[in-house]
């Protein structure tokens, strides 16, 4: 077969069927959300159903600034809770086109990310079989990971943990593309302002995404320095400086970091989840590192992560040639980048006075460590190819594959176990539609019932989906926000 003819066509088909696939089973699984908890009681805060779009705005708006004084300092998040919010306006359908939007937008804001970077790799070379191989890595690594329940199938965690991460990943594609010569001075002024909306709106996110974002651009302005200051060697050049633009970026994303982390809800809220001990910084900096090092270890034990490492590293053997010029620059930004998943565990840690690390939090990470870990190895096959010439080296290469191979074989996960087969056959087999007619029929009883004290039993749980609940106790917050809504004087669950 001629590679440069067939090959590379055949890899690209098979990653777009790969990458159709993984999205493909997220998203329409994530069809089937139901209203959950927080979802009926923030809907009920906001306490205005079904108004015209200026008037409804404006709701939103006050109830931002309401939950900014009173509970967290999540403005966008809070923001975007109200505005989208399926129970003030269209329901379940605005629910469904929601959640599979949001799906669409983490995985569209990746792909972004991935692809732009590259553009300094390649240069004015597409080279689609390796990004689309690179993103289908980075995809599976944190699909794989199987932590997405609260941030796929529950709305209240993607409007106040997903979309920011979103709008954090457009920030940072919009940041490549800014300083990406190839492009006009216009245009990059135009991406720039781009970048620094995103990242206005990540801040306003929960924190870890918050701190996340800030750290990573903050990385790529240097980053970018010390590839100028490179360039700035040779006789004539004009010496590195830090571009005006990427100062400005950050700038902004760092403003809408302290309007997030002074807002006086933080504090009522961390006084209420610590028991008024304080911020307890020096104990949440050990409980950060536990949970980022028990994450790495569970990814690297217990899913493909190290697989994909290894993959990662024979890529970096590939790309050697083209990163070697800037190799020192890339090695300081890529060690640096390590430190990311602690940016991102820490307000976690500072935030619930603990060592809890919620589900959501925990998808956060596991993106932040995927990214991270995986470029490293990129790093580390840069170094061992510059060490040894391994490229050149087609007995070493085919040593490589065996230990890929093997590495694959001996992977403690099996076929069976993935989480996206899981997923799959869940929702092939009906499994998550018919817990969606079940809710729905719930949701119907509680809006046409008679009843004033309604009691009601809960449909079985499905593993790894955000279920409908709410307590047999009928004081209980969630069920006191679900009979707000529906207009009961009480709601309760069917004792067992």
């Amino acid at each position: 077969m001629n590679w440069k003819k067939y090959g590379k066509g055949v890899l690209v088909a098979a990653n777009c069927l790969v990458i159709f696939f993984m999205v493909y089973v997220i998203a329409a699984s994530a069809g089937y959300t139901v209203l959950v908890g927080d979802d009926f009681t923030h809907g009920v805060r906001v306490g205005a159903f079904h108004v015209p779009l200026f008037q409804y705005f404006a709701a939103s708006l006050r109830y931002m600034k309401e939950i900014y004084l009173d509970w967290q300092g999540t403005y966008f998040a809070m923001f975007i809770q109200a505005l989208l919010s399926p129970i003030n306006n269209f329901g379940l359908p605005q629910l469904k086109v929601v959640m599979i939007l949001n799906v669409l937008l983490f995985a569209g804001s990746l792909f972004g990310v991935v692809w732009s970077a590259f553009d300094f790799i390649f240069k004015d070379r597409k080279m689609p079989h390796i990004r689309l191989t690179v993103y289908s890595i980075i995809l599976f690594s944190i699909l794989d990971a199987d932590i997405f329940t609260e941030i796929f199938f529950w709305y209240s965690g993607a409007a106040a943990y997903s979309i920011p991460l979103s709008c954090m990943l457009f920030a940072v594609m919009f940041f490549l593309l800014s300083n990406n010569n190839s492009y006009s001075k216009k245009k990059k002024r135009v991406f720039s302002i781009c970048s620094a909306f995103f990242l206005f709106c990540a801040s306003g996110g929960s924190l870890a995404v918050t701190g996340t974002g800030c750290y990573v651009v903050l990385l790529l302005t240097v980053g970018f320095y010390l590839a100028s200051r490179k360039k700035s060697n040779t006789p004539g050049k004009v010496p590195g400086k830090i571009s005006l633009n990427n100062i400005i970026v950050t700038a902004i994303g760092i403003i809408g970091a302290v309007i997030n982390v002074v807002a006086p809800g933080n504090f009522s809220r961390h006084t209420q989840n610590s028991g008024g001990e304080g911020f307890m910084l020096l104990q949440s900096a050990k409980w950060t590192v536990k949970n980022v090092w028990a994450e790495t270890e569970r990814l690297t034990k217990e899913t493909m992560f190290g697989v994909m490492l290894l993959a990662m590293l024979l890529f970096g053997i590939y790309l050697a040639d083209r990163l070697r010029g800037f190799l020192k620059e890339y090695g300081i930004i890529s060690v640096l980048a390590l430190a990311a998943g602690y940016v991102t565990a820490l307000p976690v840690a500072v935030g619930y006075a603990g060592p809890l690390f919620p589900n959501r939090c925990c998808f956060i990470l596991d993106v932040v460590l995927a990214v991270t870990l995986l470029n490293f190895a990129v790093f580390v096959g840069c170094c061992l190819d510059n060490w040894a010439g391994l490229r050149e080296n087609r007995s070493a290469c085919a040593v490589l594959f065996v230990v890929l191979f093997a590495v694959f074989l001996a992977s403690p996960e099996s076929s069976a176990d993935s989480p996206l087969l899981t997923v799959a056959k869940l929702m092939h087999n009906g499994t998550y539609s018919g817990y969606y007619e079940k809710c729905t029929a719930i949701y119907d009883y509680l809006e046409n019932c008679e009843e004033e004290d309604v009691v009601i039993a809960m449909p079985d749980y499905i593993d790894g989906f955000e279920c409908f609940y709410f307590d047999e106790d009928e004081t209980a917050w969630v069920n006191v926000g679900i009979a707000e809504y529906y207009g009961k004087k009480s709601v309760r669950r069917k004792e067992e």
